[in-house]
């Protein structure tokens, strides 16, 4: 009996270790258990914070490309304007040809007509080469607008102004022709 008594005090202290080892268990895995809490909560306002960052972003992205439909929107302008003056440009080089043609001999004895077209295909040139920087501006120059309708306006005004020159030189051509002979 006495040993069964050793026995039942031996299986008690056992018992009693494994129960304070089950405790210490127990007590680290809730350690672990609020680390991992804690880490949850850290990783959840990390979450949030990215969330924010990728909510801004998109708004961000959002204005971005109402800015490029704009900035789109005005390039399609910009490129109807040039082709709107590439076909006046056509319309005036075609009547400056018809002109032209219509001189035919008579350009040879009308000194100073010959510098009022030499002028004038210089004018053209002109034109033509301001037309081709503002064409070229116009695809780098969204911001400057202004500038762009400006040098539109000008070439207006001097395409309006070449269409008098030429109806003018064409009037004293006639008057030359039909006085000469």
């Amino acid at each position: 009996m006495q040993r069964k008594t050793e026995d039942l005090m031996a299986y008690k202290a056992e018992l009693l270790s494994e129960k304070e080892q089950i405790k210490a268990d127990i007590a680290s895995l809730e350690e672990a258990n609020f680390q991992l809490q804690r880490e949850i909560k850290e990783l959840e306002i990390q979450l949030l914070q990215k969330n924010r960052v990728v909510k801004d972003l998109s708004s961000e992205h959002h204005e971005l490309k109402k800015q490029l439909v704009q900035f789109v929107t005005e390039e399609s302008n910009l490129k109807s304007e040039i082709d709107l003056l590439e076909t006046e440009k056509g319309r005036i080089i075609a009547s400056y040809n018809i002109m032209s043609n219509e001189c035919g001999e008579n350009i040879a004895s009308l000194g100073s007509t010959i510098l009022k077209i030499d002028f004038i295909k210089g004018e053209i040139e002109t034109l033509k080469q301001k037309i081709r920087l503002s064409e070229q501006d116009a695809e780098e120059r969204f911001s400057e607008l202004d500038s762009l309708e400006e040098k539109f306006n000008w070439a207006e005004k001097s395409f309006k102004e070449l269409t008098e020159a030429m109806k003018k030189v064409e009037r004293e051509m006639k008057i030359k022709f039909y006085t000469k002979e």
